[in-house]
């Protein structure tokens, strides 16, 4: 059983990595065929340790996912609020660019968002293509309420 936990783990990180990376919602379309593949092994294994494993491993690198607006504390400093967006250091100890963190979340979430909508339809995975409506009502949900309409500048 420890070995299985092991290989499984092993797997969801590098399937992670490959999510983080850059290129993945690329021209190499490798989301929606790395989704159905998840989706596909979720429904044949008779264990849950896989979702759960990978469902675990999206909520840690990608919160956002969930989705839930991070709440950092008023006043927090920029270190606690950057790791409170789970914001990645580097090598050199400084967090991840910005636009690094948008690409990186952007690939997670749209893994998500494959999984739920990868077929058979009955798959368990983030609770299928039932979950995706309620989980896209949730994204809605957390935009702001009506402002006044912006003003659309033109060229004269």
């Amino acid at each position: 059983a420890v070995g299985e936990k092991y290989l499984i783990d092993l797997v969801v990180s590098s399937i992670i990595v490959r999510a983080q990376a850059e290129g993945f919602n690329g021209t190499r379309g490798d989301g929606f065929p790395l989704a159905h593949m998840l989706a596909q092994v979720a429904m044949h294994l008779s264990s849950t340790d896989f979702v759960k494993a990978i469902m675990a491993h999206i909520y840690t690198v990608c919160p956002t996912t969930i989705p839930t607006l991070p709440a950092p504390k008023a006043g927090c400093s920029e270190k606690d609020l950057m790791e409170s967006l789970s914001m990645q250091k580097q090598k050199n100890g400084e967090y991840e660019t910005f636009p690094r963190f948008l690409a990186r979340t952007e690939g997670i979430v749209s893994l998500v968002a494959e999984i739920m909508c990868s077929i058979p339809l009955d798959h368990v995975m983030f609770g299928g293509s039932k979950a995706a409506i309620l989980w896209l009502q949730r994204f809605l949900d957390l935009l702001p309420e009506e402002q006044t309409p912006l003003p659309i500048l033109t060229a004269p």
